[in-house]
């Protein structure tokens, strides 16, 4: 029950449906932070390395769970990482 309880969303209590999302009643991006280079094309995505690995520049080791963000920017239709 308790999980039911918590996926639970805030409605200001100004807000009406009728005036569209909360999204756009508040002033924000659903992505909210990723989203601040979309205006140029770019997404912000955060990956995690499944596997550990070794750095071919620095020569260490990258251990598995390594979280770190990259930009894909969109070229044509799709997007994609430089």
């Amino acid at each position: 029950m308790a999980e039911r309880r918590a996926t639970n969303k805030y409605y200001p209590p100004d807000w009406d449906p009728s005036q569209g999302s909360v999204n756009a009643y508040i002033g924000q991006h659903p992505l909210r932070d990723r989203a601040r280079k979309l205006n140029e094309g770019i997404l912000i995505v955060r990956f995690e390395l499944p596997f550990s690995i070794w750095c071919g520049g620095c020569n260490s080791l990258l251990s598995t769970g390594l979280r770190f963000n990259a930009e894909k920017k969109k070229i044509g239709s799709y997007y994609t990482t430089p």
